[in-house]
């Protein structure tokens, strides 16, 4: 796949805001190539407070493609739940007050991504211009105590199996960067464990 399907591609991981996202994050982001690499490949990482359970499916994994012209290809927003992985490394010990969760893709998941990767490589060979993107949200959990008005979280992602985790974004409170309605909603779906 060319450099061009690369810039193509605007690698937006939700959980960030501009400022905390690190210079090796957006190497890393830069050199995935979101058509070319294999979902079994992409394994996130994802730091909340101790406090925080993720579980399969609380987190998700977007990847996304809007033609410029929409008369000539339909927009695809394809959503895919995250399932908690066992057995990898994580990217440094969990500090004081902090889980670390290994987040990848059941085998039926990491299909479906696939198929929506050929879809998309089959728009652009088409000739058609337009825009992607590539984002991992955390959508619900379980807490074992209150919150508070914090929700700190920090992202690593790894791309091949013989590499090392790259950290995408320092720490940011979730909840100070998402507009207020994504806050309520996702304050809706963190329920008591």
């Amino acid at each position: 796949m060319s450099k061009y399907i690369f810039s193509a591609f605007l690698v937006a991981v939700l959980l960030t805001a501009c400022g905390s996202v690190t210079p090796g994050g957006l190497i890393a982001a830069s050199r995935l190539d979101p058509l070319e690499t294999s979902p079994s490949d992409i394994i996130v990482a994802v730091s909340v407070p101790e406090a925080l359970r993720l579980r399969d499916g609380d987190a998700v994994f977007r990847l996304g493609f809007i033609p410029e012209d929409q008369s000539v290809a339909e927009p695809i927003d394809a959503v895919v739940p995250l399932t908690i992985l066992d057995g990898i490394t994580k990217p440094r010990s969990a500090q004081s007050g902090e889980a670390i969760f290994i987040l990848g893709f059941s085998a039926q998941d990491a299909a479906e991504i696939a198929a929506v990767q050929e879809q998309i490589k089959t728009i652009r060979a088409q000739g058609v211009d337009g825009s992607g993107s590539l984002g991992i949200t955390i959508e619900s959990g379980c807490y074992t105590s209150e919150l508070g008005d914090s929700l700190e979280v920090s992202t690593w992602l790894r791309t091949a199996p013989a590499d090392n985790f790259v950290l995408l974004n320092r720490s940011v409170n979730l909840f100070d960067v998402l507009p207020p309605e994504g806050r309520a909603q996702l304050e809706a779906k963190l329920n008591r464990c």
